[in-house]
């Protein structure tokens, strides 16, 4: 009775303040927290819901107390014909509407078990359109779920880390110059290039192994460029040396002449 109310239990969870530590190159990083009841004994914890742009080899768990015994990770495929496999869809166009759930999509040809019967036909081909009830996100969004075995019953957070592809930052300038003055502005973009919209996430900017910037409750719309204004000051009362690097457009009474890096203005 116990492992099957601890079954129960952790069909529910809590999602905290999650992070994103966002890279200029390559890939980034998620830290995801959730919390559930766990009863004493073993638990089966899940299924918990990734981020569709995670790369599920990465995964980390982490929790201070309870050791991981095992993990299954469930909808980790990112070609979009594996991943209608099972799922109910609809075919419109070509002068057919079919519904049903998806057999097979091999060779331009599309195998569905519907109410009338099972049914093979073509690929539809633009303006026809093959749908789903379910969002990009459902679809396309790993699941995994693990076992602990707990001493006593209680809450407990786990902390899922995973990296993450398409989301990135990048720092840039203008120095406007007229009649002798110099004005230095600086922006930083957050870039995403994917159909993921991340909301009310803190997000911090890394370079290196360090942390340059930290955006609390910050959100980026799916494919977009956010920019922000952190910095509007004459260069003179600029410490240079102190800037986060990137590449300066320099524009002299209002007309653009260069660009440069910023540790070499002047």
């Amino acid at each position: 009775m116990r492992k099957v109310l601890a079954g129960l239990l952790c069909l529910t969870s809590f999602a905290f303040s999650n992070e994103l530590l966002l890279k200029e190159k390559g890939l980034s990083t998620y830290i995801q927290e959730e919390e559930f009841m766990v009863a004493e004994g073993e638990n089966v914890i899940g299924p918990i819901t990734l981020l569709p742009v995670a790369i599920t080899e990465g995964l980390v768990i982490k929790n201070d107390k309870l050791n991981i015994k095992n993990l299954i990770i469930e909808g980790n495929n990112k070609d979009w014909k594996d991943v209608l496999k099972g799922q109910v869809i609809s075919i419109e166009g070509e002068g057919r509407f079919i519904r049903g759930e998806v057999v097979e999509i091999k060779n331009q040809q599309i195998m569905l078990d519907t109410k009338k019967g099972y049914v093979v036909t073509t690929l539809p081909k633009f303006p026809s359109k093959l749908s789903s009830h379910l969002n990009w996100n459902e679809l396309f969004s790993p699941k995994i779920t693990f076992k602990v075995s707990a001493k006593e019953a209680k809450t407990e957070k786990f902390r899922l880390v995973y990296p993450v592809r398409g989301l990135n930052w990048k720092s840039g300038y203008i120095l406007e110059i007229e009649n002798g003055k110099k004005i230095l502005t600086g922006y930083i973009s957050l870039i995403n290039k994917t159909p993921l919209y991340i909301k009310n996430v803190d997000i911090k900017l890394v370079k290196g192994n360090k942390t340059v910037k930290v955006l609390k409750n910050s959100s980026i719309p799916p494919f977009s460029k956010k920019k922000f204004l952190f910095l509007q000051k004459s260069l003179s009362n600029v410490n240079v040396e102190s800037l986060i690097p990137g590449k300066v457009a320099v524009y002299k009474n209002g007309v653009f002449q260069y660009f440069k890096d910023v540790g070499n203005i002047k």
